[in-house]
């Protein structure tokens, strides 16, 4: 990259934060005039309806960084910065739903609705997938904070589970997060919500089973408990401030940014399999077992996410250094335009199994 346009990349970034901006002014619209009451599904049209088509206008950007330029990247500060501003957008986001339910409880069911999707989706970007970045982080001020913004979308456990389980058991039988061959969304999503709970309880109860902790210790360390127990803490302030539309509000925005998160794993590595040799040993995890995509636009919005590859190769890499790589299975649309496919599964296998057939 030129000088101007390792800039525009860096800058690129700020378009994150406002994921939060467009859900809370379609929101503002809605509750300003009742002819808008349309606009609390701003922020779904936005995401699954305009982001794709600008994505696909803008077109693709393939990074190969030079050690030096990741070196830069990874001490930039703003770009350090960048998962704590999103962090404090989607909590003040988070807040500002909660206060203002019960005034949206007073729109058509159309709208309230809306609002409740369009926060979930928001939470989904903001809250798990900034989240999934700092919990990969050797800081460990910012490894917490990834918890706390997977609790606040009651998916703590995916801290246990996908650092500890997904990222060893990518693309083989053993990991929920992996879509196989011909699984639709419909089978996939719940295997993988379910898995990851299960998977998560498992890896605590082996971790605390070697350092001989038993009864009361055992609850005392299991990670899973504490943010499990952070959630119940952020839903009993949800009661408090908006009663049971504050708690159901705070409850089903997570369960959608959760489906959401899983609509993102079954995109990411659909059918890619980890061979195993001679001896029953699986391979080493590779380039080739994860769906790249190097859209501009969709890459900004969601701190490199779509560089799967890489971040899978080297997990504690900082999402502004993450690589290009075309050895990699690609995508040939970002995650929205992949996820509104796999709701029409004959489409999707239409659109992917050729691709993956290349890449294999």
């Amino acid at each position: 990259m030129n000088p101007v346009q390792f800039q525009l990349y860096r800058f690129s970034f700020w378009l994150a934060p406002l994921v939060g901006l467009s859900f809370v002014t379609g929101s503002l619209s809605a509750l300003r005039d009742p002819a808008l009451a349309w606009m609390t599904w701003w922020g779904a049209i936005v995401t699954y309806g305009i982001v794709p088509i600008v994505d696909l206008l803008l077109g693709r950007v393939t990074t190969r960084f030079s050690k030096d330029e990741q070196a830069r990247l990874v001490r930039d500060p703003m770009l350090r910065a960048m998962p704590w501003v999103c962090a404090a957008v989607w909590i003040a986001t988070l807040s500002w739903s909660i206060v203002i339910v019960p005034q949206v409880m007073q729109l058509p069911i159309h709208a309230v609705i809306g609002f409740v999707v369009s926060l979930g989706i928001a939470g989904g970007i903001l809250a798990i997938n900034v989240g999934h970045e700092l919990i990969h982080r050797n800081n460990r001020l910012e490894r917490f904070l990834g918890g706390v913004l997977l609790s606040s979308v009651c998916y703590g456990v995916f801290k246990v589970e996908h650092v500890r389980g997904h990222h060893l058991r990518v693309a083989t039988a053993d990991d929920p997060a992996t879509a196989r061959l011909n699984e639709t969304i419909y089978s996939f999503v719940p295997r993988a919500i379910f898995g990851t709970f299960v998977h998560a309880w498992a890896i605590d109860a082996a971790r605390l089973a070697r350092e001989g902790k038993r009864g009361l210790a055992a609850v005392i360390r299991n990670e899973s408990l504490h943010w499990g127990a952070l959630t119940a803490l952020a839903a009993a302030a949800a009661y408090a401030a908006s009663g049971a539309a504050g708690l159901l509000l705070f409850a089903a925005a997570g369960l959608i940014a959760i489906i959401e998160l899983e609509l993102v794993d079954y995109i990411e590595h659909y059918g890619l399999v980890r061979a195993r040799d001679a001896s029953g040993a699986i391979e080493p995890v590779r380039y080739e077992h994860s769906w790249d995509y190097a859209g501009w636009f969709t890459n900004a919005l969601l701190l490199n996410l779509q560089r799967h590859s890489d971040h899978h190769a080297h997990g504690g890499r900082a999402f502004g250094a993450l690589n290009s790589h075309p050895e990699a299975p690609q995508l040939p649309a970002s995650y929205a335009a992949m996820i509104l496919a796999a709701i029409f599964p004959p489409l999707y296998r239409r659109i992917i199994h050729p691709r993956l057939l290349a890449a294999n």
